[in-house]
C-alpha cells in the first residue's frame, strides 16, 4: 500500500495542481483491492468506472438515467467476474479470488451466485466508500491547517485521526434495517418487521456521546466510538482494510505535500446515501 500511495501521489505531482479524487483518493482503494483479488491492473480504470456507476444503486434520489447506468454497470461486473472466476478455477492462484472459488468447489460453502456477489460486495465495498474517507478527511485538513500540523508534528496521531474523520463525515450518512422484533425508541413504537433508515453521520454528532460534536478534532479521545462502520453483525466487513489504507494515504499526503491547499473550489459528489467528493483540486 505504501508503494503504491508514494508512486501515485509522486505521478500525480509532476503537475502544478492535480485531482485528489482522480489521482489520488479513488486510484489507491481500486488498486489494492485488484492486487488482493488478482484483477489485472489494466482492468482497474474500468472497475472504477463501474464502481462509481453502481454507488446510484444505494441513492434513492438518483436521477433515473444514473439507475440506468448502474444497472448496465452491474452486468458487464458478472460479465468480468465471471470469466475471471472460470479462469481461477482452470489455473488457481495466490489471491483471494481463487480462495473463494476454492471455497465454492466445497460442499455447504459458497454457491456460485453467494461467489458472484461476494466478488463484486468485496470489489464495491473495498473501495466505494474508502475514495469518500480520503477525501472527506482531506478536506477536513484543508479546513483546520493546526489539526493538519499536530498530525504532521506527529504521525503516530494518524490513526487516531482517521476515527475522527470517519465520524465528523462519515462516508456512508445512512442505512436500512428492519426491526426482528417490536421495539420502543425515543417515544416511537416500530412493530416487528419495520423498515428503519438508520443516520450514521446523525449518530455520530450525538453530543451526549461527543462534547462538542461538530468540531473537528484529531485527538478526540473517543473517536471510535463512531458508527461509520456500523454496529454489531452488520459491522462494515472490510473496516480494518479501510483504516489501513486511510492511515497509509494521509500519512504519504503529508509528508510529500507539506503545504497542503486547495488548487481551486472542491465539488461535492450528488449522492445522498454515499457521502463523498467529486473533485478536490490540489496544489502539488
Amino acid at each position: 500500500m505504501e508503494a503504491i500511495a508514494a508512486e501515485l501521489l509522486a505521478r500525480a505531482r509532476r503537475e502544478p495542481a492535480f485531482d485528489l479524487m482522480d489521482a489520488f483518493a479513488s486510484a489507491l482503494p481500486v488498486s489494492v483491492i485488484c492486487h488482493l483479488l488478482g484483477v489485472p491492473d489494466a482492468d482497474a480504470p474500468r472497475l472504477r468506472a463501474w464502481g462509481s456507476a453502481i454507488a446510484a444503486d444505494l441513492d434513492s434520489l438518483a436521477p433515473s438515467r444514473r439507475q440506468r447506468a448502474a444497472t448496465a454497470a452491474l452486468a458487464e461486473l458478472h460479465v468480468f467476474f465471471g470469466a475471471l472466476i472460470a479462469q481461477r478455477r482452470r489455473d488457481p492462484r495466490d489471491d483471494l479470488l481463487s480462495r473463494l472459488v476454492a471455497a465454492e468447489a466445497e460442499e455447504d460453502r459458497l454457491t456460485e451466485r453467494e461467489l458472484m456477489g461476494l466478488c463484486i460486495l468485496l470489489l464495491f465495498a473495498g473501495f466505494e466508500t474508502t475514495v469518500n474517507l480520503i477525501g472527506n478527511g482531506t478536506m477536513g485538513l484543508l479546513q483546520h491547517q493546526e489539526q493538519a500540523a499536530l498530525l504532521r508534528e506527529d504521525p503516530g496521531r494518524i490513526p487516531g485521526a482517521v476515527e475522527e474523520m470517519l465520524r465528523w463525515d462519515a462516508p456512508v450518512q445512512m442505512v436500512a434495517r428492519v426491526a426482528t422484533m417490536d421495539v420502543d425508541a425515543a417515544g416511537a413504537h416500530l412493530p416487528e418487521g419495520q423498515v428503519v433508515s438508520v443516520f450514521l453521520g446523525g449518530a455520530n454528532r450525538d453530543p451526549e456521546v461527543f462534547p462538542a460534536p461538530d468540531a473537528f478534532d484529531v485527538e478526540r479521545p473517543n473517536a471510535r466510538r463512531h458508527l461509520a462502520f456500523a454496529a454489531g453483525p452488520h459491522h462494515c466487513l472490510g473496516a480494518g482494510l479501510a483504516r489501513l489504507e486511510s492511515e497509509v494515504a494521509f500519512a504519504t499526503l503529508l509528508d510529500r505535500l507539506p503545504q497542503l491547499r486547495l488548487a481551486g473550489p472542491a465539488r461535492r459528489r450528488p449522492t445522498f446515501v454515499l457521502r463523498g467528493y467529486a473533485h478536490v483540486p490540489l496544489a502539488s
